[in-house]
């Protein structure tokens, strides 16, 4: 393979790996619980412990799913912010790191009506076909800011309607 070839893959790759990023966070943002799933491999390791105390697990995406539809889509709204995309390519597996801040709104008696989660985020990629698929999430929280009960509070009126 020649350098040029070995550019064009890698640029191939991270294009293909910024798409699949973005895919996923702006399924969530609206709501299209299948949309982020399929942007996942078959099991996930999710570590949000520096959010939430929780110690990272593997899951299925229908366990994220269920998750989602219990929280995230009973909120009025959430936003991704992502920047920066560091990534890096091994074969068939590859790293992004961004800086993220993700606001999440939900108007309730108990607070402000909002979140801010800032940090970064580390997703693990795993080649599939002609394509990416996340394989593992890491957010690093560096601070927060409002009403850190909202998912809470979310999960409280999913679980009434």
């Amino acid at each position: 393979m020649t350098e040029l070839e070995s550019l064009a893959g890698y640029a191939l790759d991270r294009a293909k790996i910024e798409d699949t990023v973005a895919a996923f966070v702006l399924a969530l943002d609206a709501r299209d619980i299948q949309g982020a799933v399929g942007r996942l491999a078959e099991r996930v390791t999710w570590n949000y412990e520096s959010v939430t105390g929780r110690p990272s697990a593997e899951v299925s995406p229908g366990e994220l799913a269920a998750r989602w539809h219990a929280t995230i889509v009973h909120t009025d709204a959430s936003q991704h912010f992502l920047s920066l995309p560091h990534i890096r390519v091994d074969g068939d597996r590859a790293r992004c790191v961004v800086h993220a801040r993700v606001e999440v709104r939900l108007s309730n008696p108990g607070g402000s009506p909002s979140t801010s989660t800032n940090g970064t985020y580390t997703f693990g990629l795993v080649r599939a076909g002609h394509g990416w698929r996340i394989d593992s999430v890491t957010m690093v929280l560096l601070w927060n800011d409002g009403n850190s009960r909202i998912m809470e509070l979310a999960a409280e009126k999913g679980a009434r309607e």
